[in-house]
């Protein structure tokens, strides 16, 4: 989907996201692994990744390995974020884009760090709080980075890690993810991964069982359709923008 019609498409995300039931667990490529899938829209075909005819995405996407906690104060915990490309034509100028949505809407952008491993080393991921009072993630190494590219029928799995200030905010936290195709000031929407659950927690407070977050298709009332709550509240638009190469 063109980012810059990503608004127009509100109404029509916001209708899906109240009728669609959660997938199983067979959707975990494609549909994020317990993301709402998004509706087979006319513009998704637009896609330039892949031969432009089929309504699916074609760049697949999980997120998994995250913990369960995160501490206050601590440092960057790992997770993963697995691309895979159905189609039979290379994929590049890839740039997943993560919404980070907190149940108390007060994560706020310094209270965390993201990084992310490219082929060129260790990039910081440039952060946006939209008007939702969500967290927006823009995997651009400040501008350095060209995108990931996935080969035919190939995968790439991004390794990030995540910390929290000592100062942010307790909680249960929810991360969906759109991939966005750079193309000059613009980009298509060519995928989605979400569904990763986790709480953030102080350095004192008792660690629960469990060491890996749930990335299933439950307990995700307030993170069900993120990623449509990413278009429809603008964070595509956030992300374009950030992706924009800066005026020479």
């Amino acid at each position: 989907m063109r980012l810059r019609k990503a608004l127009a498409l509100t109404a029509v995300l916001l209708a899906a996201a109240t009728t669609v039931t959660a997938p199983t667990a067979a959707a975990d490529i494609g549909t994020g692994g317990g993301a709402r899938p998004a509706p087979a829209l006319p513009s998704r075909a637009q896609a330039t990744c892949g031969d432009g005819k089929s309504t699916a995405f074609p760049i697949g996407a999980r997120i998994r390995g995250g913990p369960a906690v995160y501490r206050t104060g601590g440092g960057p915990q790992t997770w993963y974020l697995d691309l895979t490309n159905t189609t039979d034509s290379t994929c590049t100028a890839i740039h997943p884009v993560v919404v980070l949505t907190d149940k108390a809407r007060a994560l706020r952008p310094a209270h965390l760090r993201m990084e992310f491993d490219a082929p060129s080393g260790t990039l910081p991921v440039s952060l946006e709080r939209t008007d939702r009072d969500e967290i927006i993630a823009v995997f651009d190494g400040g501008d350095a980075f060209p995108g990931f590219t996935v080969a035919p029928g190939g995968s790439r799995t991004v390794k990030v890690g995540l910390a929290f200030a000592p100062d942010a905010p307790t909680g249960e936290v929810v991360a969906d993810a759109a991939l966005v195709q750079r193309k000059g000031d613009d980009g298509d929407w060519i995928g989605e991964a979400g569904g990763y659950h986790f709480s953030v927690e102080g350095p004192e407070d008792p660690v629960e069982a469990g060491s890996l977050a749930h990335t299933g298709p439950r307990e995700w009332a307030y993170g069900a359709g993120a990623v449509a709550a990413l278009a429809a509240g603008g964070g595509l638009l956030l992300g374009a923008r950030r992706l924009r190469r800066p005026a020479p």
